[in-house]
């Protein structure tokens, strides 16, 4: 059962963290090419992987079942918790309110569904299926996302060797001043391994368990990465970076995903191509809604102190699913602009909160941890200032001063 159980949470970790957003990676990416990408992502991908085994440290100091805000109150004091609740509640609301938005715009195109309201209806719909699973329990969330997940995943593989073949080596080359386009992406990229909000969730679901639960964390974070490096591999390889029909072209345009995925088609000539990103980034909806409420619905739980027991666990879910669903209905704009600002909420819960809270649990003589990670406290300094200057970038894309590829 607890091999069971290692599987299934690594899995969920793999669902929450590649999610939809890891098609507009090219994008986001394509003013640094390939070679600076997958340096940019090994990177951050350390950084994230770090900062988690940093959270599991802490957590592991705390009773099953403690979130976020417990852990900052226990740590950093009242202030440390108002800031924990804050960057939760934005992050995962704005996320979820995202997911929900997304998911009713897969029913109505999937099904064909138009009438009035049938997008309010469809979001509706949406919530309460998939909001069920994480009501009733993380067991349910484990297997509805380990069929997901195989649907998800042979999709998502399927996409990649049939671009393979489309790939132009000479296209990954860098171009000349390719560098100074890093720092704009760099925060977009960052998001991108964005999962320690479930870390609590699996740690209750596993239990005690050290060597395991890090597994779970370095695998699960890994896998999208290698994904990730495959994916630019031959998207930019076969997408060309300037010039007509191109990358360049596409970002002057401020043009969505689903753009880059029509012209991906085109370069290739195969709808089945089409077919299956549209599947991958359907399920991929739904599994990072799974993961991310999921963590949501144990944070709010463990915030308002609500038992485990079915009348608990409904009430735990009003407050996780009724906000976000009711902005998506009618204020989506709002969440949009929230969303803007993940990659700052993403950084003080994933990097600035762990390195300030294992810092206390490893001075404070009542807190000890069966697990510490390796790391000084320089090692913890040069982190925190990483998660600084990811906050730093993220404040001066919105206000248009970084150099951008368009």
């Amino acid at each position: 059962m607890t091999t069971n159980k290692t599987l299934g949470s690594t899995l969920i970790i793999i669902g929450t963290t590649i999610g939809a957003g890891v098609l507009a990676l090219p994008l986001a990416t394509a003013g640094i090419g390939f070679y600076y990408a997958v340096a940019l992502m090994v990177m951050l991908w350390i950084l994230m992987c770090y900062t988690a085994l940093l959270t599991l440290e802490v957590n592991l100091a705390f009773p099953r079942g403690s979130s976020f805000s417990s852990m900052a109150k226990a740590t950093l004091g009242i202030p440390g918790k108002i800031v924990a609740t804050a960057a939760m509640l934005i992050l995962f609301y704005a996320l979820t309110a995202a997911y929900i938005t997304g998911g009713s715009q897969l029913i109505t195109a999937n099904l064909h569904i138009s009438f009035p309201a049938a997008e309010k209806t469809s979001a509706l719909l949406f919530t309460i299926i998939l909001g069920g699973f994480v009501f009733w329990s993380t067991r349910a969330v484990d297997y509805a996302n380990r069929i997901l997940f195989t649907i998800k995943i042979i999709a998502f593989i399927a996409m990649l060797a049939l671009l393979v073949g489309h790939v132009d080596v000479h296209r990954l080359i860098p171009q000349p001043a390719a560098q100074v386009f890093i720092l704009a992406a760099a925060p977009i990229v960052f998001t991108s391994f964005g999962f320690h909000g479930s870390i609590p969730s699996i740690v209750n679901y596993i239990g005690i368990s050290p060597k395991k639960l890090r597994k779970v964390l370095i695998i699960g974070s890994m896998v999208p990465l290698i994904l990730y490096i495959i994916f630019e591999l031959t998207a930019l390889g076969t997408v060309p970076r300037t010039g007509p029909n191109s990358l360049e072209m596409l970002t002057q345009q401020g043009s969505s995903v689903g753009e880059f995925i029509r012209m991906l088609s085109q370069w290739v000539h195969s709808p089945v191509i089409t077919a299956l990103v549209n599947t991958f980034s359907d399920i991929a909806v739904t599994t990072s809604f799974l993961g991310v409420t999921l963590g949501l619905f144990d944070f709010i739980a463990d915030a308002t102190k609500r038992t485990n027991c079915k009348k608990g666990r409904f009430q735990t879910a009003l407050m996780t699913f009724i906000p976000p669903l009711v902005f998506a209905l009618f204020y989506p704009k709002g969440f949009i602009m929230a969303l803007g600002y993940a990659a700052i909420a993403l950084a003080v819960l994933a990097v600035l909160l762990p390195v300030l809270m294992a810092w206390k649990v490893r001075v404070l003589p009542n807190l000890s941890s069966p697990y510490k990670v390796k790391g000084s406290v320089l090692i913890l300094t040069i982190v925190f200032l990483a998660g600084l200057l990811i906050i730093g970038l993220q404040i001066a894309s919105t206000f248009g001063l970084l150099p951008t590829f368009h």
